[in-house]
């Protein structure tokens, strides 16, 4: 959106030439005021700190994909410490908290659409229980599957919860804890919960014992 509205107002059209590695622009990242670098390329110069801005036009540079996620973390968290005690509802929130949720959901898009496992898993949570969001389970169960093939241990005990208490999938719940349990062998609730599973839902109990 803010790229159209750029072109619109007589901006730059995007650069064909990363002007960073001085050749074709790769994986593209397009920026607000319409020039693209190498996706690589941009993420070099955030991480060194040689500019905060466009290189081209010297506009400021938005957040990268990491800026994102934590920005996004910092004002959900705080309306969740409201939401926690009772300054807030979810289902009712002031005007202001409101508009800065749909901030969050727009952050938290842009970086999971990038790839980031954490903006997935966090733009999932919110789906799965309405915090902020019309609820979508569906939708939920998309953005944990797409954190969980990067290895996010929450993202598949997260799933395997939702597949096993609302979806009553046994299978697609089993599945996911095991999926759990191989990205983080530590965690402990999804050992507990597997093990439940297979006691009372696969009769197994030397599967229980052993999970």
């Amino acid at each position: 959106e803010a790229t159209a509205a750029a072109r619109a107002a007589g901006g730059r059209p995007a650069n064909e030439t990363c002007v960073v590695c001085i050749g074709p622009v790769v994986a593209p990242v397009e920026l607000p005021c319409g020039h693209a670098y190498c996706g690589a390329c941009l993420a070099e110069v955030r991480s060194k700190g040689v500019t905060r801005a466009c290189p081209l036009c010297r506009a400021e540079l938005p957040p990268g994909v990491k800026g994102l996620y934590e920005l996004a973390m910092r004002i959900y968290l705080r309306i969740l410490g409201m939401a926690g005690r009772g300054e807030a509802r979810w289902a009712s929130l002031p005007a202001a908290e409101k508009e800065e949720m749909e901030e969050v959901v727009t952050m938290l898009t842009e970086a999971a659409a990038q790839g980031h496992a954490g903006a997935q898993f966090g733009l999932g949570l919110l789906d799965d229980e309405g915090r902020g969001v019309t609820r979508d389970g569906d939708r939920a169960i998309e953005l944990y599957t797409q954190a969980g093939q990067q290895g996010d241990a929450r993202a598949h005990y997260t799933l395997a919860n939702l597949r096993e208490d609302e979806r009553q999938d046994v299978d697609g719940a089993e599945k996911a804890y095991r999926a759990a349990i191989e990205a983080d062998p530590g965690h402990a609730g999804a050992h507990h919960n597997l093990g439940y599973l297979l006691q009372n839902e696969r009769k197994d109990v030397d599967g229980a014992i052993e999970a």
